[in-house]
């Protein structure tokens, strides 16, 4: 579910001193940029095992998750070779124009604005948002909180989250709406949650899956679910798509018909895994 308006001024830069960098690729290969930093989509190991892949731009590390097992899904449903890069975040839509990457799979969101830069698959995964907050807070709220028992609860409180995301531009509407305040967005999910952890901050934004993996590994923290419909209509149902080059109209439309053959009960199974894995790593 991440998401950036700070990408699009960075992407000329980006792409001006990425320019001569970009990879050799076939139609056979499927050349993959990931973050490797947003468990349980993705995430660094430091030795091999039957889940990961080895990332081609860092020796002697592999990349696990969620979002790695999709790409080798779709590598073997389409008789594609598949490569990990390790891609930051802001740097994943240039990486993709120059050449670098084919294709993002990265716990992307297709919105309004990347689609000016960058076409998108089908989704493959939806979750929803949550606040990550103390866990005697989040004792205090074990069920979904309504649009009222929301805004009583944020009025004046900071929350904060991750730049560049979507979860840190849905503050917006807090602040907007139900008197929040927005704080200064942090360079990762960890650092906002350990804000939360030490008190300069309220609550942070997640998706679901992202927020559990946080709380397995930091006992103090817990999670409060939210009425969707506080979202607003556009973006209440956020999902995750592969980000592709604008024109490869033929990879787009290939990674389509193999996502739409994926049960519900797979993914679910495959977050479920991907995330037991991220929370023993936290061990």
């Amino acid at each position: 579910m991440k998401n950036g308006k700070a990408l699009c001024s960075l992407l000329l830069l980006s792409m001006f001193a990425m320019s001569g960098c970009s990879t050799t690729m076939s139609n056979d290969s499927l050349i993959v940029g990931i973050e490797c930093a947003y468990a349980p989509f993705n995430w660094i190991d430091k030795t091999s095992n039957s889940y990961n892949m080895p990332i081609s731009n860092h020796s002697g590390q592999y990349a696990d998750g969620f979002d790695v097992q999709i790409a080798k899904q779709l590598g073997q449903e389409l008789g594609k070779e598949v490569t990990i890069v390790q891609t930051p975040w802001e740097s994943l839509i240039a990486d993709l124009q120059t050449g670098n990457i084919n294709c993002i799979i990265s716990g992307m969101t297709d919105t309004n604005e990347r689609e000016l830069s960058i076409d998108f698959s089908d989704e493959y995964y939806r979750s929803e948002l949550v606040l990550i907050v103390k866990k005697s807070i989040a004792d205090a709220h074990p069920t979904a909180l309504s649009a009222t028992e929301f805004g009583d609860l944020v009025n004046g409180q900071i929350i904060v989250s991750q730049k560049s995301t979507a979860t840190d531009d849905m503050i917006d509407i807090f602040s907007t709406t139900y008197g929040a305040i927005h704080a200064t967005p942090v360079s990762t999910f960890p650092l906002a949650a350990q804000d939360v952890k030490n008190g300069s901050a309220f609550a942070m934004t997640a998706e679901l899956p992202v927020a559990n993996s946080i709380t397995s590994s930091i006992s103090e923290l817990g999670i409060i679910h939210i009425d969707q419909s506080i979202l607003g209509e556009d973006q209440y149902q956020l999902g995750v798509s592969v980000g592709l080059k604008k024109g490869n109209s033929e990879l787009q439309s290939q990674i389509n018909s193999v996502i739409d053959g994926w049960s519900e009960s797979w993914k679910l199974s495959t977050m479920e895994a991907a995330l037991s894995r991220a929370s023993a790593l936290e061990e």
